[in-house]
């Protein structure tokens, strides 16, 4: 039997792009691994699609976790394939300064100037390394497999923690795009031109991340195998963590969850008038049927997504267009 245990904050949780890369992806991985397949995800008031499940390994692994104080949700995501999820309890569960003391004594990770913002991802992520292990520990045999996966700096207190208690389990450090290259993007600033030069400890203090930038840059070093979503932030990864990724893996579309062209076009339309009503509310006047939409969801991020240059391009546009149209028609013959 062979596991795989994947880790992100946006399991069953609709943040950002990584919800839609786990979910998207789901059903490959349990064509792959099938019952051996894991989600973990915080414990919130609010789940998306998820839904309580009980079976005969949850029956076996329920026993442990409750032995350990672990409080967990055990269930489905009701998404294709309809995948294992656990959703974990951290809170009170640590006394957050031994854990980011451990950390520093072990592995030297610099949690001095982490926020709550820094220590709520951590105290999940340790927990979700003690859920692993004790589900380890409780199903898998001498000639089991297993491999744990973390996306991002958010999920890599249970990295850390599965190194220290369980080496025998694979682990993946995955980064969508690290910590302090979003942080300079997001001011403004090209980290991929060769005149900017990068001194990772001194920028991270300047742009406030070093807590989530010293725990991102011991994740890459310490995991079996790192892992990035593309070459770009390959070379991201050795400007600012000092470490060229094992592979670049690439984000793909599952075209299947797609449906038929017709399918498309009918729900496009229906959407549609959602948002064409929603903007005429919003800015107090009606929008023409005909209107080009700009959508996009997830975190605001003026330039690290582009909106920059893309509302540069479009003004360009408008400019060039109406000067076309005020220009008067060349006469026949002109030259």
């Amino acid at each position: 039997m062979k596991y795989l245990f994947e880790v992100s904050w946006e399991v069953c949780n609709l943040v950002g792009g990584i919800h839609t890369v786990i979910r998207s992806k789901a059903s490959e991985a349990v064509a792959d691994y099938g019952e051996g397949y894991f989600l973990l995800g915080p414990l919130l008031d609010n789940n998306t699609d998820f839904e309580d499940s009980d079976d005969d390994v949850y029956r076996a692994i329920r026993p442990a976790l409750e032995k350990k104080g672990l409080q967990c949700r055990l269930g489905r995501w009701n998404i294709a394939d309809r995948p294992r999820v656990i959703l974990v309890n951290f809170r009170d569960r640590y006394d957050s300064g031994k854990v980011l003391y451990q950390y520093w004594q072990r592995f030297g990770v610099n949690s001095m100037d982490g926020n709550w913002d820094y220590i709520e991802p951590v105290l999940f992520s340790t927990a979700c390394g003690e859920v692993i292990e004790t589900i380890h520990e409780t199903l898998a045999g001498t000639k089991d497999t297993a491999v744990a996966q973390f996306h991002e700096w958010m999920s890599g207190g249970g990295l850390l923690h599965l190194k220290k208690t369980s080496p025998e389990i694979g682990t993946v450090f995955t980064t969508h795009a690290t910590i302090l290259g979003r942080s300079m993007s997001g001011s403004g600033v090209d980290i991929y031109s060769e005149e900017v030069s990068i001194d990772p400890e001194r920028d991270a203090k300047i742009y406030g991340v070093p807590a989530k930038a010293s725990l991102e840059t011991v994740c890459a070093r310490e995991a079996d195998i790192f892992t990035t979503v593309s070459n770009v932030t390959a070379d991201e990864s050795v400007k600012i963590l000092n470490k060229r990724p094992h592979y670049a893996v690439f984000n793909g579309i599952n075209t299947r969850e797609m449906g038929t062209l017709d399918d498309i076009r009918k729900k496009g339309k229906k959407v549609r008038q959602k948002i064409t009503s929603l903007a005429s509310a919003f800015l107090g006047q009606k929008i023409p049927a005909d209107a080009r939409l700009w959508v996009t969801s997830g975190r605001y991020e003026f330039h690290n997504k582009g909106y920059n240059l893309f509302l540069d391009a479009l003004a360009r546009l408008n400019n060039s267009l109406r000067e076309q149209a005020d220009s008067p028609p060349s006469s026949p013959g002109s030259s």
